[in-house]
């Protein structure tokens, strides 16, 4: 597991989050644009030497944040900037536990606001932690505690080795999918070229919601490349 905070804006979040990446052993922590200074007293204090455990880099985008990792959890409030089901702790350590990824970055958004709608779908499911309706927003070194926590209880068993194909795939590939699909759909005149996305977003939660294999979306590579032909090859009589 990998923590990714994105614009972070205090440097003493950036460090409580520091020390509970080594409390849990995660072995990375990404920040993603921050808005402040590591060389900040705040970020040392709070860190508690966490940072002498637990690597800690930047990256321009979240895309490039995420690149490589088998499956991306997003974390956010129940407010509708996605509308993807949201997924409880207990439910997401269930996904976990029945796809087995080997690698898992979960994203955390800045102190105000927190993630983008763009930026949630840079995952392929958005995990919450259930709150009273009156101040549903948690501290950002709070969400960060309460969710690796709950992420690692029960700690999972090493999968047994399998077939490459049948890990998830990365969120690069999937989203390389997606614009091929896309790229079909408009060619053979299904998609509105003026509005894709209203029909596109709705293929992307459908689909993210599974987190699918390397080897299905290899099957939806296959299927968008048929349906390129189909629209290119020249008409029988």
């Amino acid at each position: 597991m990998h923590i990714v905070l994105v614009r972070t804006r205090y440097a003493g979040n950036i460090g409580s989050a520091v020390r509970l990446a080594g409390n849990f052993g995660v072995p990375e922590l990404v920040l993603v644009t921050p808005g402040c200074d590591l060389d900040d007293p705040e970020f040392i204090r709070m860190a508690m030497g966490g940072q002498d455990l637990v690597r800690v880099s930047e990256s321009g985008s979240l895309d490039e944040a995420v690149q490589g990792f088998d499956l991306v959890l997003a974390t956010s409030s129940s407010r509708a900037r996605d509308q993807r089901r949201v997924l409880t702790l207990p439910e997401a350590r269930e996904l976990l536990a029945q796809r087995r990824p080997r690698s898992v970055a979960v994203v955390f958004g800045p102190e105000r606001g927190g993630l983008s709608a763009n930026e949630l779908r840079t995952s392929h499911v958005r995990v919450t932690v259930p709150t009273a309706s009156a101040l549903p927003v948690l501290n950002l070194a709070q969400a960060v505690a309460i969710v690796v926590a709950g992420l690692c209880e029960g700690r999972i068993e090493p999968a047994v080795p399998r077939a490459a194909m049948d890990h998830p795939a990365p969120w690069e590939d999937l989203s390389s999918a997606f614009s091929h699909l896309q790229e079909a759909l408009l060619a053979s005149g299904v998609l509105d070229t003026e509005n894709p996305a209203r029909i596109m977003d709705q293929v992307r939660r459908w689909l993210g919601r599974t987190v699918p294999t390397r080897r299905e979306v290899a099957l939806l590579h296959a299927l968008a490349a048929h349906l390129e032909y189909l629209t290119t090859r020249p008409a029988t009589r």
